[in-house]
């Protein structure tokens, strides 16, 4: 049943696709982050369905009216220059066979992300891609927060398998990412009963993040929810509210949870801890000696002695080929020096942009909803940075529609369109006449211009 539903929409979808592309991009990003066909027993499990929505949300580009041209600006132009990079590197690839596969996969993510700028602008398309990243991640985060509470935090909340999103870190990591989108989305949300359901899914997410055991994810969630804490207008009254109910909680969490957050400080003598330290020297030691173009892909693919040969130290476990679990030395193994200072800049030019966007409409009530997409996408990058120092999620395609988003938002707030027309009729500051005049009132003076008006403050 299940298989057949998931095939039903996304074949079913394809024809609306052709004529209206950035549906496309709606329908891709929830099959790249739920995965919903993944949940299914059947055909649908091996079917390429994320290829089949991509191909044909391409096809419709090319046809359609209704797009922009990428703004390559900031970020966008070095996450141009950072794609052609890993196709170079990917020459110089210690294990090629693998790192070509892993190159076309990062392609195809790179490729969705320029597309996206071109397909999504205005509003309302920007919130309903925002509103769909939300639901397909946070799907897990109210059904793992659920499971939780119904056994007591006793099990480890896990994402769907065979996905990018499959493990506990992985999924961890997801769900900090889009906690703030949530809060920020529910700010700006003028429907009751929406914004008390986005609150309701923050909670029972921020509970599932919780029951992840994944230290990388605990480390980020506190992260964001103390610069979520300095956003709350009345901040002083919620911490004396959530204060009773944060201690008594902590005396019924499970032990296991204790245990794992106390690991942090003795990572000394925590095997995991010593073996991604030791994924650390490796990449770092590769790096040394290939500065410019690293080991390429799937760096971890190589044979454990020659992996083995540029690890800094040995320890007391099996001594094999790991993943780097870090972004940072993950780019740093596979790319090189170079790699890693444009990954680094892409990340410190998105954070820049996002600051740029929120000063830039400080004081424009009519554009503050580009103001908590950004304060979103800001916050969220953040629990990006900080977890992915622990996680191998460099190319998790969550990062670069973070990207995108802060493009677009860019290009609204640059082409004079934060202010919908529809939130300019709802608020009066704009009248449309039967005729090409408009009227815009302004402390009862009217103004008669011919043809729609310009930008306005």
């Amino acid at each position: 049943m299940r298989d057949i539903a998931v095939i039903s929409i996304v074949f079913g979808s394809l024809p609306i696709i052709l004529f209206r592309p950035w549906i496309g991009i709606l329908m891709w990003s929830w099959i790249g982050y739920m995965n919903p066909h993944k949940l299914a027993w059947g055909i649908a499990t091996s079917m390429p369905l994320a290829m089949v929505i991509g191909i044909a949300t391409l096809v419709g580009l090319l046809f359609t009216k209704e797009r922009k041209g990428v703004p390559l600006r900031g970020e966008m132009l070095v996450v141009l220059v950072l794609t052609i990079y890993f196709t170079i590197t990917t020459f110089y690839s210690w294990v090629p066979d693998s790192a070509w596969i892993q190159w076309e996969k990062v392609m195809k993510i790179l490729l969705m992300t320029f597309v996206t700028t071109m397909l999504i602008y205005g509003r309302k398309k920007i919130r309903l891609l925002m509103i769909t990243i939300v639901i397909s991640i946070g799907f897990y985060g109210v059904k793992g927060g659920v499971f939780s509470i119904l056994t007591g935090g006793q099990y480890r909340i896990w994402g769907p398998e065979q996905t990018f999103l499959g493990g506990n870190n992985e999924i961890g990591l997801a769900m900090i990412m889009i906690l703030p989108i949530m809060y920020f989305l529910s700010r700006d949300e003028e429907n009751a009963w929406v914004k008390r359901g986005l609150l309701i899914a923050m909670g029972l997410t921020v509970i599932a993040v919780i029951f992840t055991y994944s230290r990388g994810a605990l480390l980020g969630l506190c992260s964001i929810l103390l610069l979520l804490f300095f956003k709350l207008k009345k901040k002083w009254l919620v911490a004396i509210l959530l204060l009773p109910l944060i201690i008594f909680g902590i005396r019924f969490l499970p032990s296991g949870i204790i245990t794992r957050a106390e690991t942090i400080q003795s990572f000394q003598e925590d095997h995991s801890a010593m073996q991604r330290i030791q994924s650390w020297s490796v990449a770092w030691n590769v790096a040394k000696e290939n500065p410019l173009t690293g080991g390429g892909f799937d760096l971890a693919d190589v044979n454990n002695e020659k992996w083995l040969s540029y690890a800094s130290f040995m320890g007391d476990w099996h001594n094999r080929a790991r993943a780097a679990h870090s972004i940072y030395f993950q780019i740093l193994g596979e790319h090189g020096f170079v790699g890693l200072f444009l990954f680094l800049m892409v990340m410190i030019m998105t954070f820049s942009t996002l600051r740029e966007i929120r000063k830039s409409v400080a004081d424009d009530q009519h554009r503050q909803w580009l103001a908590n997409y950004a304060a979103g996408i800001q916050i969220g990058l953040s629990g990006y940075a900080i977890s992915g120092a622990f996680l191998s999620m460099a190319y998790f395609d969550l990062f670069y529609a973070f990207i995108a988003i802060t493009a677009i938002l860019s290009r609204e707030l640059s082409e004079g369109e934060g202010v919908g027309h529809e939130t300019a009729l709802r608020t009066g500051s704009i009248q449309k006449v039967p005729t090409t005049q408009w009227h815009l009132n302004r402390g009862g003076v009217n103004h008669h211009d011919i043809g729609p008006p310009q930008r306005f403050n």
